[in-house]
């Protein structure tokens, strides 16, 4: 008895074996083929699609054959496109937009940022211009400023814009003055359109001058309390005006301690 389970033993476990030698057989054939099968069609398409981008690179159908320029102000659509790394004719494919931007903003600090984008047949570029939120002198030009701190040249109808001349002497000073106007602009409502320029005092003061001479020590810049000190300021800058011909300045640096002078000139 013992025997016959010893061999009944031997030949179930031979043939376990022999079935798991042919299951491991056909795995690896079928690995082989679906291996075989994946790289017949990444063959394929990596060739098919060589043929195909090169269809496309020498195809006269895919070509520019317009570009538009939009959002221009004072920068305009000629000289843009001179500045283009293409032109009509050549490959859409092939022109590189990106490296185009980055182009055009180097060479022109007065747009404040490019989108070049392509469709069929065609390009577009969206030019969005900087506006000068001071003027700053840069030798014996004029150039604009805005917030982020960037000049640029005065393009077109920039020059006639009603925004103060900030004069400082480092550009920490002028970093400081364009920090000021950025709080006090919506603040002080149309009032910046009077003041022709803004500087700082020996003291450290922030000093305007007005278009009809007036000078105003500001104080400091006490951005807690500017709404409250400006609408102060404007009733007392309109009483003075209603009451003098010409006012030499008026001083709100005591502003805090309740006082504020004011100065008309002498007749």
């Amino acid at each position: 008895m013992a025997k016959k389970k010893r061999y009944v033993y031997r030949r179930v476990s031979g043939v376990s074996n022999h079935s798991n030698s042919r299951n491991k057989g056909r795995k690896s054939i079928k690995l082989f083929f679906y291996t075989a099968l994946f790289v017949f069609f990444a063959f394929l398409i990596y060739f098919g699609g060589r043929k195909l981008m090169n269809f496309a690179y020498e195809s006269d159908k895919i070509i520019v054959k317009d570009i538009e320029v939009v959002g221009t102000k004072n920068v305009t659509k000629t000289e843009i496109k001179e500045l283009l790394p293409f032109k009509t004719g050549d490959n859409l494919l092939k022109i590189n937009l990106s490296k185009a931007e980055d182009e055009i903003k180097r060479l022109k600090p007065e747009l404040k940022n490019i989108i070049i984008n392509r469709s069929w047949q065609k390009v577009k570029i969206k030019l969005y211009e900087r506006t000068p939120e001071a003027f700053i002198m840069c030798g014996d030009a004029v150039f604009g400023i805005d917030f982020d701190d960037n000049p640029f040249p005065l393009r077109g109808f920039m020059s006639a814009a009603k925004v103060p001349k900030l004069f400082y002497r480092s550009d920490v000073e002028r970093k400081k003055l364009l920090s000021f106007v950025k709080i006090f602009k919506p603040v002080c409502g149309d009032f910046l359109t009077d003041v022709s320029e803004i500087k700082f005092s020996n003291a450290g003061d922030i000093i305007f001058v007005t278009h009809d001479n007036t000078v105003v020590f500001w104080g400091d810049e006490e951005p807690d309390v500017l709404s409250h000190k400006f609408n102060r300021f404007q009733k007392i800058y309109a009483d003075a005006m209603s009451k003098y011909k010409q006012i030499e300045y008026i001083d709100m640096t005591l502003y805090s301690f309740g006082r504020a002078t004011v100065k008309p000139v002498r007749e």
